[in-house]
């Protein structure tokens, strides 16, 4: 049976392309997932840049069982389930998703939020959860306005700590707070977050200059969690600030989402972000929800830093 995806296209609008396939084959510990809507990641449309020609594309997906797994590990066809496709295979009418990686929508679960939760969700609850004693101390998120930073700033909020936010603009400033920022710091280089040092965690996914100089306002026994480098991979750091006599104890951790999910399964962590959603603790922001017809233009404008938060396309 035939089927539509997105595949890349380095010379396209927004790097996308539509292609003709067949519909994938699910292994035992598969269900295959009819496509209802997607979400897109800046990384992954960064990454689809460099990709070769054709290369399938997609992480967050939610969608319908249309054939649920051989082993009996997945849940009933017809179950509404969002998923995380580890392929990267998601933006597609049909993709094949191991059980591991889904979780079951609740019935007053929506298309549109969903799709927000497998990357950025996750990233943000496994991060925020990097860190230790956050009742009462302080919690730097970077890069605040984005899919990671919105979730995070939530989630530290939750486990009682004092949120700070990174903005660059001050426009931004009242919609970080409205998201859970206690206070929020206008900078690219970091120096203008030592008012509010120290940190016992900071969830940083801007990287280069600014990760640098941050690093230096950790606590004693604080950890910096490093998840993503939107202004590079370069980074001066000054190793006294780790184990000087007034220091000492500090982390810098290199997160990997790949990885992440070894440690708690993706269907455990979007089970958790789910029944937040649904209790009304846990906000998405979604700056555009359209069509996946208008996904080269989509792609485009997030690449391009044109809206904040999510965008949502809806396979029809």
């Amino acid at each position: 049976m035939a089927m539509r995806r997105l595949v890349t296209s380095p010379d396209a609008v927004g790097n996308l392309t539509f292609q003709d396939t067949e519909v994938p084959t699910p292994k035992a510990n598969e269900c295959l997932i009819r496509v209802k809507a997607f979400s897109m990641n800046r990384g992954e449309l960064k990454r689809s840049q460099n990709d070769p020609l054709g290369t399938p594309i997609g992480w967050d997906v939610v969608g319908v069982v249309e054939q649920t797994a051989q082993d009996g590990s997945g849940p009933p066809t017809g179950t509404k389930i969002v998923a995380l496709s580890i392929r990267s295979e998601g933006w597609a009418e049909y993709v094949a998703i191991s059980t591991r990686f889904l979780a079951i929508i609740p019935q007053s679960g929506s298309y549109t939020d969903a799709p927000t939760l497998p990357v950025a969700g996750l990233t943000a609850l496994y991060a925020v959860e990097k860190g230790s004693r956050l009742l009462g101390s302080r919690v730097l998120i970077t890069g605040a306005t984005g899919g990671v930073g919105l979730f995070a700033m939530q989630l530290a909020r939750m486990m009682r700590g004092s949120v700070v936010a990174q903005i660059r603009q001050p426009a931004q400033e009242a919609f970080v707070r409205d998201y859970g920022a206690d206070e929020v710091v206008m900078t690219e280089t970091g120096q203008e977050a030592k008012q509010f040092a120290p940190y016992r965690l900071i969830v940083d996914g801007v990287g280069g200059e600014l990760v640098g100089k941050l690093t230096a306002f950790l606590a004693q026994g604080g950890t910096c969690v490093c998840y993503g480098s939107s202004s590079g991979n370069e980074m001066k750091l000054s190793l006294a600030d780790f184990y000087s006599e007034n220091g000492g104890q500090r982390t810098l951790y290199g997160f990997t989402l790949y990885t992440e999910v070894e440690l708690e399964s993706a269907s455990s962590g979007l089970a958790r972000l789910l029944r937040l959603v649904e209790q009304g603790r846990l906000k998405t922001h979604i700056d555009r929800a359209v069509s996946w017809r208008e996904a080269d233009v989509t792609s485009a404008d997030l690449i391009g830093r044109r809206f904040s938060g999510k965008a949502v396309l809806h396979v029809d």
